[in-house]
């Protein structure tokens, strides 16, 4: 029996991601060639970004379990979303009140007319932004163990807890997913965010994390060298291929990506260390 693979929805899904990946690497080049950013100790990177990340976790669950209050998601997909796209903008346009201009009219966009392309277009905007200032914020060392801490972490979340897909569920239900929404031929871009909802149609959604992570490494990597930051974005892709596989044939709908990005990107980057 043949099997499907969804070659058509995988040609999306790499597109998007690489997008993002693309984006986000040029923009962390682009902050490290002025030097606007100065990286943190390595002890202190991996203390201050875990201690955050697990306050923000755990309040994010209790919100959504016990109040469930849809405005204030809103507000803060609002602030990252301008936030990221402040720093990308910033880049692109030497006038600083402009890329705040623009960055506003994206979060306005989004939440004004809240379509798949709207959607996916702020968040590929706000995470590269967002990423390349952690890259850039957090040296080589300390990302290597946040990366192995978070794949161990993803695993536990969506399998052992599950509390991963109850946060996801509470923010899908908000009309705030914090995830890139991959369309297949029975889903447009220019449908609504309330009709790409499990059941309604084919399509995929790629988490903020997966799509971070393997920015932020990347771009902690610039001081070694482009070649090596390069590397790991190719291996991302890697990775990514091998998730879409295991999505296409598993009959539920959730895995824990991140790990096999993670480490198709960490071997790209050991064999760049041999060839560059």
């Amino acid at each position: 029996m043949a099997r499907d693979y969804r070659w058509g929805l995988f040609l999306n899904e790499i597109s998007l991601f690489f997008l993002v990946q693309a984006l986000g690497l040029y923009v962390g080049y682009k902050l490290f060639l002025t030097e606007q950013i100065i990286a943190l100790g390595a002890s202190s990177s991996i203390i201050t970004f875990l201690t955050s990340f697990t306050i923000s976790t755990i309040a994010l669950v209790l919100v959504i379990k016990y109040f469930k209050p849809s405005g204030l998601f809103k507000l803060l997909f609002a602030f990252l979303i301008f936030v990221g796209a402040e720093t990308v903008f910033g880049v692109f346009i030497p006038v600083g009140y402009l890329g705040v201009a623009l960055a506003a009219i994206l979060v306005a966009l989004r939440f004004y007319h809240p379509t798949v392309l709207t959607q996916n277009l702020a968040l590929i905007i706000a995470i590269a932004g967002i990423s390349a200032n952690l890259g850039l914020l957090f040296p080589l060392s300390a990302v290597l163990v946040i990366l192995a801490i978070l794949s161990v972490y993803d695993v536990i979340a969506v399998y052992q807890t599950k509390h991963m897909l109850t946060l996801f569920k509470g923010l899908l239900d908000s009309g705030t997913p914090f995830a890139i929404i991959v369309p297949d031929k029975n889903i447009s871009v220019h449908e609504s965010i309330a009709n790409a909802k499990p059941g309604t149609g084919k399509f995929l959604m790629l988490g903020t994390g997966d799509l971070a992570f393997p920015i932020i490494f990347a771009v902690s990597a610039l001081p070694m060298g482009i070649a090596h930051s390069l590397a790991i974005l190719a291996g991302s892709l890697v990775g990514m291929l091998s998730v879409h596989i295991i999505l296409t044939q598993k009959k539920t709908g959730a895995i824990p990506a991140l790990p096999p990005i993670i480490f198709a990107s960490l071997i790209a980057f050991i064999i760049s260390l041999y060839l560059f």
